[in-house]
């Protein structure tokens, strides 16, 4: 009796710490939202969420109608707790098979990305972030900074 009392307690105990490992980082709240630009969904932007104390950002990017989820790590969903700049983009550049470079053009403001106003707070569990961004202000191409040298 007593034999099946304990393998019974230990494969409680097994599955409870299978449980929380599988619960991932303890020091991350989940992050989703919606991103429009005047009014309509911003489909293929970065959403980059970076901590205001400093450490890791969580970045996602934005699918076709305008959803996303960011994600810390490799194998952490989300970002850490406390309160973020969030810098939205879909300027990139993409390097083709026969080596040159395509240039996606910046759709957003410069008040929604390197000079960000946007803030978020990230707590324990799920949050959600929607943001409604309107394509009024000055659109400075991320991509065109950093080949003159200005950015900084």
């Amino acid at each position: 009796m007593m034999i099946v009392r304990s393998v019974g307690s230990w494969s409680a105990a097994g599955l409870l710490l299978i449980a929380l490992i599988g619960c991932g980082r303890s020091d991350l709240g989940t992050v989703s939202g919606t991103v429009t630009l005047d009014g309509e969904p911003l489909a293929d932007a970065m959403v980059i969420f970076t901590p205001m104390t400093g450490g890791r950002p969580a970045a996602g990017r934005t699918d076709a109608q305008g959803k996303y989820e960011v994600i810390h790590d490799r194998s952490d969903k989300g970002a850490l707790f406390g309160e973020h700049v969030v810098e939205i983009s879909t300027g990139d550049e993409l390097a083709n098979e026969d080596d040159t470079i395509t240039t996606i053009p910046e759709k957003v403001p410069a008040k929604y990305n390197i000079a960000s106003d946007l803030r978020a707070t990230v707590e324990s569990g799920a949050n959600v972030f929607d943001f409604a961004l309107t394509s009024e202000g000055e659109i400075v191409d991320s991509n065109q900074l950093e080949a003159s040298g200005e950015e900084g």
